[in-house]
């Protein structure tokens, strides 16, 4: 009974607790039998040594008390020793997975920067972060009761993206680039206006962020220009106006898919370098090199434009392949 009672009130000291007992208790113990038999260890070390040994119940049996009063010392350690550092084990043990756990629910703060954050969790979502997760950490804000798969640079956040205390946890002030997707499972406009909402919670936290969403109704282009959205995608508008290009010229929508699944030739962008005074100069230039500029990064009329200065620290997007990308110093 008094073991069991002994036991029930460790469990209930707190860690910190439990760990200055655990060091007292093993280093004290190591004195006294060093100071009990110094020629049976031979050295302070030892002597902690076969406490750590004894109290974890490994007991390697390469040290052992030969006197009575050492072997009534080691019966003492069987009792309370193994009970106190056991039940240190215990707490971290509990405590390892007690942060596994608020891990996987979404529920721990972010530490992570230069990352990027995705707000809400589907079959493209998912698209999305598997490829981001190839070049940068990801962290996914969302309401699902536990955290979707893992990764090592995945990082789940549970909670209202449009609250300042889910962003916080999300770390969006050191964010580099937020993303949202809008919520094809409601009608097009409280998807929109959920997004906006999002969108103009991420600006206030962060207004150096870039941050790209997805629009569903194109007249609500002006409202999200507004919060000063750097990229609005066109969810449904697009796929229509794809089919009707389709319908009308046969072939272009191959040219975009191929684009967009990078097969052999994608689209980059490119800082523009000091010595191109003209967007003559940069076609000229990246034309020797294999690539081919398609915008500013506004507009597609750049062949009828050749003689425009460019803007300083401006950046073009072009068309390339991957390995040519990387040699010219693609963004």
């Amino acid at each position: 009974m008094v073991w069991l009672r002994f036991l029930r009130k460790v469990s209930f000291l707190r860690m910190r607790t439990l760990g200055y007992a655990s060091l007292i208790f093993v280093f004290g113990v190591a004195g006294i039998m060093y100071a009990l038999e110094p020629e049976t260890f031979g050295s302070y070390f030892r002597a902690v040594y076969w406490t750590m040994t004894t109290v974890v119940t490994v007991g390697y049996g390469d040290f052992f008390p030969n006197s009575d009063t050492g072997r009534i010392l080691t019966i003492f350690v069987f009792i309370f020793g193994i009970g106190i550092v056991g039940g240190l084990i215990s707490k971290l043990v509990d405590g390892v997975q007690l942060i596994r756990n608020q891990k996987e629910r979404g529920l721990l703060q972010v530490k992570e920067t230069g990352h990027t954050v995705v707000f809400g969790y589907s079959r493209r979502s998912k698209h999305v972060i598997e490829s981001l997760l190839e070049h940068t950490d990801v962290v996914l804000v969302d309401d699902l009761e536990r955290e979707p798969f893992s990764h090592p640079r995945f990082h789940y956040v549970c909670g209202d993206p449009a609250l300042t205390s889910t962003l916080e946890r999300a770390h969006i002030e050191k964010a580099v680039r937020a993303i949202v997707l809008a919520d094809h499972s409601i009608p097009p406009v409280h998807a929109d206006g959920r997004t906006l909402l999002i969108a103009s919670s991420i600006e206030r936290a962060n207004p150096n962020i870039y941050t790209i969403v997805e629009m569903m109704l194109e007249e609500h282009l002006d409202s999200f220009e507004q919060v000063k959205v750097d990229e609005v995608l066109l969810g449904d508008e697009t796929i229509a106006r794809m089919a009707i290009l389709a319908s009308h010229h046969p072939g272009v929508t191959k040219v975009v898919t191929n684009l967009l699944t990078k097969d052999g030739e994608g689209m980059f962008s490119i800082p523009t370098r000091p010595e191109w005074a003209t967007y003559r100069d940069a076609f000229h230039a990246l034309l020797e090199e294999g690539v081919t500029i398609l915008s500013d990064g506004k507009r597609l009329d750049l062949n009828r434009r050749l003689d425009e200065t460019i803007p300083k620290n401006g950046t073009l997007i072009v068309l390339c392949s991957e390995e040519t990308a990387n040699r010219i110093g693609a963004i």
